[in-house]
């Protein structure tokens, strides 16, 4: 595998130093608000329920006709957790039961069977198994799981198999498992190490308890480690997160993920129980984030973009200087040009031009499945309009600009005339030093990229207009 050269790690460095400016705060300020993630475009707020099971096979049917087969990713969402994080935004399901996965694992199989005869035939190139807490299945549930997936499914060689894992449940059996089943990759939770924090959320894990995981996944040979992260999490300050950061580092793991916190108690009950006078404002959300910055460009660690950062040698940070970075509901990815399917509960599928997202209530979903039915509840399919506003913000996430003359070589439109009006839109953003707009490339400046969701919603015409009602989302910084 080759490494990249130092010119990401010269950018971020870059980027530390223009956000330690004041006149930055005060930019920052005027833009702070609320927008969509941009896991996808349009945004899972434009999706709505006349979109179903019809549409899904109909969507599997073109992909499985093409003469050259694209492509697979599988997601699977396993929604049971032990205990209930109140920060958490996911689909999850509170039990100590483990028992109750089994007629879960029985539906999925269901699932699967109706999907049989509709399945492309591609290698699928990622597998990821999300929650919830997916090391909460037992060993025999994981191996039953597995054993489902690759009768329907051929993992390609070299497929990036991938969960998500709670080193305080997950124990050595599990790990010999995983490793058994192809598993390569692991992504832990840790969000913050600070036992203050780590009460007002109702997440507690010692940093030995995370630092001792991460050893003994390196022992039994997991090669590629991720870290979650969070920042505006209540009770954090500069000095607790700096603890956070200086023991994540000397854990050392392959890739770190820094999220946002996103406070939705209107979309999520249990956020409800958090003192909300004690999340941190827009200054010192601001700061928390270019702390990081500065951090992690120190430790080594390149900037993919957004909320990730990777070794130089990772394949994330290859993928992000050779441009073959795309983004999906699963974060940054490498495998570009597959297509998504989803299956559990409210797992979310796109499959040629359509999104697919099952239902997101238990019941529903074992209903629909008992009575034949594939559990679609709501989706998506795209315009042709979509197609080219989908690629422009895809750009720029993942490859940090937009080429206008790749745009206009696909599409086969004008691109300043095209997007005269997100043009204008962003031309108070380009006065404020949020990005240049050449002649070739739209181009985000280094606080353009920690407010990348503002540069993209001049790109969204999903959005309301303004004095329009909409749907509320998550906080931009």
């Amino acid at each position: 595998m080759q490494q990249i050269d130092g010119g990401r790690a010269a950018e971020l460095a870059a980027t530390t130093t223009s956000l330690d400016d004041p006149s930055s705060l005060e930019v920052l300020k005027r833009y702070a608000g609320r927008g969509p993630r941009y896991t996808s475009y349009p945004p899972a707020t434009a999706w709505h329920d006349r979109v179903g099971e019809a549409d899904f096979i109909q969507g599997l049917e073109i992909v499985r006709a093409r003469p050259v087969q694209s492509p697979l990713s599988v997601y699977v969402h396993l929604p049971f957790c032990p205990s209930q994080c109140w920060f958490c935004a996911c689909n999850v399901l509170i039990t100590p039961r483990t028992d109750l996965q089994d007629a879960y694992l029985d539906a999925i199989e269901k699932e699967i069977e109706m999907l049989r005869p509709h399945l492309p035939t591609g290698e699928v190139v990622q597998l990821h198994w999300g929650g919830g807490s997916p090391s909460f299945l037992t060993p025999v549930q994981m191996k039953r799981l597995m054993g489902l997936l690759r009768g329907a499914f051929k993992l390609a060689k070299d497929a990036e198999i991938a969960l998500e894992v709670d080193p305080r449940i997950t124990s050595d059996d599990h790990l010999a498992t995983l490793r058994g089943l192809g598993f390569n990759r692991l992504s832990m939770g840790v969000q913050d190490v600070d036992d203050e924090v780590q009460i007002a959320i109702h997440r507690q894990q010692s940093l030995e308890t995370t630092s001792n995981f991460v050893n003994r996944c390196r022992a039994i040979g997991f090669g590629s480690l991720n870290v979650d992260l969070i920042y505006g999490l209540p009770a954090q300050s500069e000095e607790s997160f700096d603890k956070t950061l200086s023991s994540v580092m000397d854990i050392g793991p392959d890739r770190v993920a820094l999220y946002s916190y996103a406070h939705v108690p209107w979309l999520k009950p249990s956020q409800r129980r958090i003192d909300e006078t004690r999340i941190p404002g827009p200054e010192l959300r601001f700061s928390l984030f270019r702390q990081a910055l500065r951090r992690f460009g120190e430790g080594g660690y390149t900037d993919i973009g957004l909320d990730h950062f990777a070794r130089p040698t990772d394949e994330l940070a290859i993928a992000r200087q050779d441009g073959t970075l795309q983004r999906n509901f699963m974060g940054y990815t490498t495998r570009s040009g597959a297509e998504l399917i989803g299956l559990g509960l409210s797992s979310i599928g796109q499959v040629a031009g359509r999104f697919i997202q099952n239902e997101k209530k238990l019941k529903s979903y074992y209903e629909l499945i008992a009575s034949g039915h594939l559990p679609v509840e709501r989706g998506y399919v795209m315009t042709p309009d979509d197609l080219v506003r989908q690629e422009v913000i895809q750009q720029l996430m993942c490859q940090g600009r937009i080429d206008k003359r790749a745009i206009e070589k696909r599409f086969g439109v004008e691109f300043d005339a095209y997007f005269a009006d997100s043009l204008k839109k962003l031309a108070p953003h380009a006065a404020d030093g949020l990005l240049d707009l050449g002649q070739d490339y739209v181009t985000p400046t280094a606080l353009g990229r920690v407010l990348v969701r503002v540069v993209a919603m001049a790109f969204d015409a999903h959005l309301p207009k303004p004095g329009e009602a909409g749907p509320r989302f998550s906080a931009t910084v």
